[in-house]
């Protein structure tokens, strides 16, 4: 299965966070991508430390990064429109779309988009 996965599960991963997706096994267990727009998020902060900066550096170097290109940027207008997602999010799930992958997201509005062809992956209890 592939998974695409959302920024504020990284985050939670590399802070540690007791409730965070365990993204090392599903590293292990499963093809995983991440969005160019996720590793902007990611990186934007500009009260980033440098050992924080590293780290997210560090784990975008086992997970490949998706690009935009014409196909996700189509259908990234479609999802914006028929589901009011703000665009970065929009992109994600668009991305998702086109390399036919389950987003992994805590992120409410994805959780609550209805949209036919958007999946999210939902953690195994």
């Amino acid at each position: 299965m592939k998974l695409l996965l959302d920024t504020n599960v990284i985050i939670d991963f590399l802070k540690r966070k007791t409730l965070a997706f365990d993204i090392s096994s599903l590293l292990l267990e499963h093809e995983c991508l991440v969005s160019v727009i996720v590793k902007l998020e990611l990186l934007k902060y500009p009260d980033i430390s440098v050992e924080e900066e590293q780290n997210i550096r560090d784990f975008l170097q086992f997970v490949p990064v998706v690009q935009l290109n014409e196909a996700i940027e189509e259908e990234a207008i479609r999802i914006s429109r028929s589901t009011r997602l703000k665009l970065p999010d929009a992109i994600i799930g668009a991305t998702a779309i086109i390399y036919g992958a389950e987003i992994v997201t805590g992120d409410p509005h994805f959780l609550n988009c209805r949209h036919e062809k958007l999946r999210i992956w939902e953690r195994p209890s």
